[in-house]
C-alpha cells in the first residue's frame, strides 16, 4: 500500500516550515491584527467540566441522559444554507468579539456547519450517542485569527462543493481568507516565539489545511502539510504529548485517509521507534469467549495471521458497537479510537501476493475501516488509486474458482458504501445483482442478514444500504 521511495523527514528547524504554500501576495499587510489574547466568550469560565479523553473509565459509559443522533441527510444540511430570508447570528454568540475581522455571512456560515460539523466528519460517534460541542468547535476562532480565516475557507469550500455543487468554481471571498490565513501562518512560523510555532493552536491550523487539501483531492498540497504536522510533533516530543486530546484522533485520522486513498506513506507509525499500539484488550478473541463462535471461521481458516487478527478485531468492534444498540449502552470513546489506530495502520503494512483473497480482503477491511472510521457523511472523495486497486481485486477474485457469493456481496456493498459512486459503476450493479441472485436474496432483510454475518453497523448503514438496495431492483416481495 505504501510508496517505498517516499521520504520523511521528521526534523527540522522550527524557523522554517517549507510545507506552507505561498499565498502569492506581493505586499502583506504590515499592520497584521493582534490576536485576542483573553478569553471573550461570556461564560466560558463557568464551562463545565468534562473528563479527559486520554483517561480510561472503567466497563461501559451508560447511554442514560444521551439520545442516538439521527443521521444527517446532506439535503437537510442544504436546507440549513438556503433559507428563505437572511439569518443572524444566534444569541449566544451575540458578545463575541472575533480574533479578525470577517464577512456576516461567511461567520454565520461557519456558525451553521458548527451544529453539524462531528454528524458530518464522524458520524458514528454520533449516531452511536456522543454529544458534540459545538462552542467547543468554535472557540478556536474566536482567540486565533489564522484558524478564524481558514476556517472560513475550509466551510466555503465544503458548501461549494457538496451543496452548491461548484466543484471547479473559484470562491474568490475564500481565497482571500485562505491567503490571510497562510500570511498570518508564515509570519507565526518566521517570528520569534518558538513554543507559539509548534502549539496546538498551530498545529491545527495546518491539520485544517491538510484536511481541506485532502478533501479537495489535492494529494501533494495535503500531503506536504501532514509532513509539516509530523515535524511540529516531533519538536513537541512525540505523539505522547497528545494523549487525551482530540487534536491527537484527527491527526491521526488525516494522515491514514491521505494513505488509504493515495496508496502512500503515512507520517505518523512509520518508524522502528514508534510502533503501531496494541489492538484494545476488549476486541482481542479468547478461547471461551462467546463470540468466537460467531467468527467467520471458513472465511479465515486459511488467511494470514496478520490479517485474520485484524477481521477478528474489527468483526467484534462490530459486533459491540451493533450491542450497545441493543442494550442502549455507549462503547467508550477510546475503543473507538484505539481500533481505527491499530486496525488501519496495521492494514496499511500488510502486502500480499496480487490476485489472492488476501489481498482483497485487505482491501475490504481498508474499504470498511475507511467507511467507518474516516469517510465524512457518505462522500466519495475525488482519489482513484484506492478505488482502482480495490475494483481490480475484486474482478481478480471473479475469476477465482470456489469463492463465496455471500464474501462477494459484502466486498461490493463495502465497496459501494465507501469508494464507489454505485450511480457511475454499471460493473458494481451488474455484480450485485449476480451474487445477490446466487445468494438468493429477494429483501433487503436478506441482504442486511449477510451483511451482519460479516460485518456491518447498521445504525449507521441502514439507511445507505437500503438505498443502494433499492437502486438493483432487486425486492420482490416486502422488506
Amino acid at each position: 500500500m505504501a510508496e517505498p521511495d517516499e521520504s520523511r523527514g521528521s526534523s527540522g528547524s522550527p524557523a522554517r516550515m517549507p510545507f506552507i504554500i505561498s499565498s502569492n501576495i506581493e505586499k502583506a499587510d504590515p499592520a497584521t491584527r493582534k490576536l485576542i489574547r483573553s478569553h471573550v466568550m461570556r461564560g466560558k469560565k463557568q464551562k463545565r467540566g468534562r473528563p479527559d479523553e486520554g483517561q480510561r473509565t472503567t466497563g461501559w459509559g451508560t447511554m442514560a441522559g444521551r439520545t442516538q443522533a439521527p443521521r444527517v441527510k446532506l439535503e437537510e444540511v442544504i436546507e440549513m444554507y438556503t433559507p428563505l430570508l437572511p439569518g443572524r447570528v444566534g444569541s449566544d454568540l451575540s458578545f463575541v468579539e472575533f480574533a479578525d475581522e470577517i464577512e456576516p455571512s461567511m461567520l454565520l456560515n461557519i456558525i451553521k456547519f458548527s451544529t453539524i460539523a462531528m454528524r458530518v466528519i464522524f458520524p458514528l460517534k454520533i449516531a452511536i450517542g456522543f454529544q458534540a460541542d459545538n462552542k467547543e468547535w468554535l472557540y478556536p476562532i474566536v482567540l486565533d485569527a489564522a484558524t478564524l480565516h481558514i476556517t472560513a475557507f475550509a466551510v466555503e469550500g465544503f458548501i461549494d462543493r457538496i451543496l452548491r455543487r461548484q466543484e471547479n468554481s473559484i470562491n474568490q471571498a475564500a481565497m482571500l481568507h485562505f491567503q490571510k490565513g497562510l500570511r498570518l501562518l508564515r509570519e507565526r512560523l518566521l517570528g520569534e516565539d518558538d513554543e507559539s510555532k509548534v502549539s496546538d493552536a498551530t498545529i491545527g491550523v495546518v491539520l485544517k489545511l491538510a484536511s481541506a487539501a485532502h478533501f479537495n483531492g489535492d494529494y501533494l498540497a495535503s500531503k506536504q502539510h501532514m509532513e509539516g504536522i509530523r515535524r511540529m510533533v516531533d519538536l513537541r516530543g512525540g505523539l505522547d504529548v497528545f494523549k487525551g486530546k482530540y487534536l491527537l484522533v484527527e491527526m491521526l485520522r488525516c494522515d491514514l485517509g491521505i494513505a488509504l486513498l493515495n496508496g502512500s506513506n503515512h507520517v505518523f507509525f512509520c518508524q522502528p521507534s514508534e510502533p503501531v499500539i496494541e489492538y484494545p484488550e476488549k476486541l482481542l478473541p479468547a478461547s471461551d469467549d462467546k463470540m468466537c463462535s460467531q467468527d467467520n471461521i471458513e472465511l479465515i481458516r486459511n488467511m494470514d495471521n496478520d490479517l485474520a487478527t485484524a477481521w477478528r478485531v474489527m468483526r467484534r468492534f462490530c459486533l459491540l458497537v451493533n450491542l450497545g444498540t441493543q442494550t442502549q449502552r455507549l462503547i467508550r470513546q477510546e475503543i473507538i479510537h484505539e481500533t481505527m489506530t491499530a486496525v488501519i495502520y496495521r492494514l496499511l503494512h500488510m502486502s500480499f501476493a496480487a490476485g489472492s483473497i488476501d489481498e482483497t480482503v485487505q482491501h475490504g477491511l481498508l474499504a470498511f475501516s475507511h467507511h467507518v472510521f474516516l469517510q465524512w457523511q457518505d462522500i466519495k472523495l475525488p482519489y482513484h488509486h484506492f478505488p482502482t486497486a480495490y475494483r481490480n481485486c475484486i474482478l481478480h477474485l471473479k475469476l477465482v474458482d470456489g469463492v463465496s457469493s455471500q464474501l462477494m456481496l459484502w466486498l461490493l456493498m463495502t465497496g459501494a458504501n465507501s469508494v464507489f459512486n454505485i450511480s457511475d459503476e454499471a460493473w458494481l450493479r451488474e455484480y450485485l445483482r449476480e451474487d445477490a441472485d446466487r445468494c438468493q436474496v429477494k429483501t433487503w432483510k436478506e441482504m442486511q442478514d449477510i451483511l451482519k454475518s460479516f460485518m456491518w453497523i447498521a445504525l449507521l448503514d441502514e439507511q445507505p444500504g437500503k438505498h443502494i438496495y433499492d437502486l438493483l431492483n432487486l425486492d420482490k416481495g416486502k422488506c
